[in-house]
């Protein structure tokens, strides 16, 4: 079995843009992050998968006024792909969109990525 038939799944990455503004009202410059409009990877064959249990796997907080979807998500995607800490990644099948752990080469073979739910996409 190749390890482009374990990629079973789609997602996009966006790499999160730092720039520097004043919030106005004679305030000092200071960084703001956000992500673009459009993905820097598109239509990215990965494979997404979540572990087994209570520990590290995904739950259904119920919190006001909505329930949230929180735990790890692991992340594989082919060796070379341009992925880095704080990028947001849409899982197309779901429409759910993630922040991106640090990602760890594996083995000179893939590299994978620890996911993380949250409600803003904010940086980690």
């Amino acid at each position: 079995m190749a390890f482009s038939d374990f990629l079973n799944h789609k997602c996009d990455i966006y790499h999160i843009k730092k720039t520097d503004r004043s919030p106005g009202y004679g305030l000092p410059v200071s960084p703001v992050f956000s992500y673009p409009d459009t993905p820097d990877i598109s239509e990215l064959e990965c494979r997404f998968s979540t572990r087994s249990g209570s520990v590290g796997g995904l739950r259904v907080r119920q919190n006001q006024p909505n329930a949230v979807l929180a735990g790890l998500t692991k992340l594989a995607v082919p060796l070379g792909t341009d992925i880095r800490l704080n990028d947001k990644i849409y899982h197309h099948e779901s429409g759910i969109e993630y922040t991106a752990e640090k990602p760890v080469q594996i083995q000179n073979h893939h590299i994978i990525a620890i996911l993380r739910r949250t409600s803003q996409q904010e940086s980690l």
